[in-house]
């Protein structure tokens, strides 16, 4: 029964299954468009509720952060999702998501075509 209550962490179909180093750097985890992706989009909704009042703040600044750490191969990527936590923790600046769409679809179409 004890089992049952563990939590089992699932892994994204895409990631890769090791983290191995990229370009000189190696990041403390695989990097993942399609969770990037995910996480912003879940930061996307609960910034958007927190500032109809509800308490989402946190769950918000978890969710960029985890698309910060999901993005590391990517540092152009990377930089904008970090500055964009950080500028929402200090002053409630709301991170510039059109610009967001546009990064991500720039990787995508890199990692499809084996470029990133």
């Amino acid at each position: 029964m004890a089992d049952t209550l563990v939590p089992k962490q699932k892994k994204c179909g895409d990631c890769p299954p090791l983290v191995v180093p990229r370009r000189s750097y190696t990041p403390s985890r695989p990097s993942c468009i399609e969770c990037c992706e995910k996480h912003l989009g879940a930061a996307y909704v609960l910034l958007t509720e927190a500032r109809e009042g509800y308490a989402y703040r946190l769950r918000a600044i978890g969710h960029l952060f985890e698309a910060e750490d999901e993005s590391q191969e990517w540092p152009d990527l990377h930089t904008a999702i970090r500055a964009a936590r950080k500028a929402y923790q200090a002053d409630g600046t709301m991170p510039d998501w059109n610009a967001f769409d546009g990064m991500l679809g720039e990787v995508r179409r890199q990692v499809q075509q084996g470029q990133a």
